[in-house]
């Protein structure tokens, strides 16, 4: 009986276990520092578990290239189809966004996981610190059972409290890996000078990052203005593209409320009414009136995003060139790393639960002997 050690159970751990645990020939122990499993899964998508988008593609993650590999494997189908062996049925909205049909994210959740299954030994409220490869096996802490493999799949410490990040991912350093700091994505940003008046407003816009006068990306959604910045999901997809900035310096966002009108002519608008309430967010029109700006181009000076508290996922971890095509380590045996632990984020709209879904396939193919 083969013995195979996951940190980790979140969206990644829960998927390979459950993949591997009707196999007769392995014993699954799944560690978490948590009370429960799928603490993130069960937030993802406003708890309505956001797990997949039907149109994913390389450029929608930092990596484009290891995310083609991934692809090459794992298509967004392919993935459909083993959650419908599973028993979970989805939906998807005209965004490509994929939802259990419950739209409740503890459906996905019950789907997954069986405690009770005779493999599967979950180890919960339980921190692992320490790991070693000794005599063809891993060892993790003081824990009785040494393992045949290990899969790391501990995520990151995105939207985890200073106090709770202390010891997160600490027996990283005993693998001697290239492991790039973790810092905050899909997260809002806080604002030089920023109008605090502006606070509880919501509005949509097409929301331009640029880095001097280059034009990094620009997409359409709603803007939520909070007390020292601006957060929503348009905004939280412009911190991914921030992130894989080398120098961040010299950044700005710029915000078009006239998104619909490209003819609409604000000078004849003023002249004729003699001001914009008509035209913009109570709370934005009272702004105007102060101190006008261009409603086609408010400037934004990014000050710095908000901290990993806030964060969605982050940006870093263990460098892709660590790991096989099958995301085993290269340089240790029989050790896996999966889903967000690896220095892969991306958008919102479920392509980062589209990548733990994905590589726990891939890791349960190579622990089974399947690939091709």
């Amino acid at each position: 009986m083969r013995q195979i050690a996951i940190i980790g159970a979140g969206a990644s751990g829960l998927f390979l276990s459950r993949l591997l645990r009707e196999h007769s020939d392995v014993e699954i122990h799944l560690f978490d520092r948590c009370k429960q499993v799928g603490t993130k899964l069960r937030a993802s998508g406003g708890g309505k578990a956001n797990i997949f988008n039907t149109s994913v593609t390389p450029d929608c993650y930092n990596h484009p290239d290891f995310a083609a590999q991934i692809l090459s494997q794992v298509t967004p189908e392919r993935l459909g189809q083993t959650f419908d062996s599973f028993g979970l049925e989805m939906c998807a909205d005209e965004e490509g966004r994929v939802y259990p049909l419950s739209e409740f994210s503890q459906t996905v959740v019950d789907v997954l996981w069986n405690p009770e299954h005779p493999r599967i030994h979950p180890v919960m409220e339980y921190e692992i610190t320490h790991v070693w490869h000794e005599d063809g096996r891993w060892h993790l802490n003081n824990y009785p059972t040494a393992f045949d493999t290990l899969v790391l799949a501990s995520g990151t410490p995105a939207n985890m409290i200073p106090k709770n990040r202390k010891l997160y991912n600490s027996y990283l350093s005993d693998l001697q890996l290239d492991i790039h700091p973790w810092t905050p994505s899909l997260v809002g940003f806080k604002i030089k000078d920023y109008p605090t008046s502006l606070a509880g407003c919501r509005v949509k816009a097409v929301a331009s990052l640029y880095q001097n006068n280059h034009l990094i990306h620009s997409e359409f959604g709603e803007i939520t203005f909070k007390d020292d910045g601006i957060s929503g999901i348009v905004i939280l997809n412009l911190s991914a593209y921030y992130n894989r900035l080398d120098d961040k310096q010299n950044c700005r966002i710029a915000l078009n409320f006239l998104y619909s009108r490209d003819t609409f002519d604000v000078a004849a608008h003023l002249q004729r009414h003699g001001s914009l309430q008509g035209v913009l967010h109570p709370k934005l029109h009272a702004l105007y009136a102060r101190q006008p700006f261009d409603i086609r181009n408010m400037e934004l000076i990014i000050e710095e995003p908000y901290d990993l508290t806030f964060a969605q996922v982050c940006h870093g971890g263990i460098d892709v060139k660590e790991v096989d095509a099958h995301l085993a380590i290269k340089k240790h045996p029989s050790l896996y790393a999966m889903g967000e632990i690896l220095d892969m984020d991306g958008v919102c709209g479920g392509y980062n639960l589209f990548f733990a879904f994905a590589t726990a396939i891939i890791v349960a193919q190579s622990i089974l002997g399947q690939n091709d």
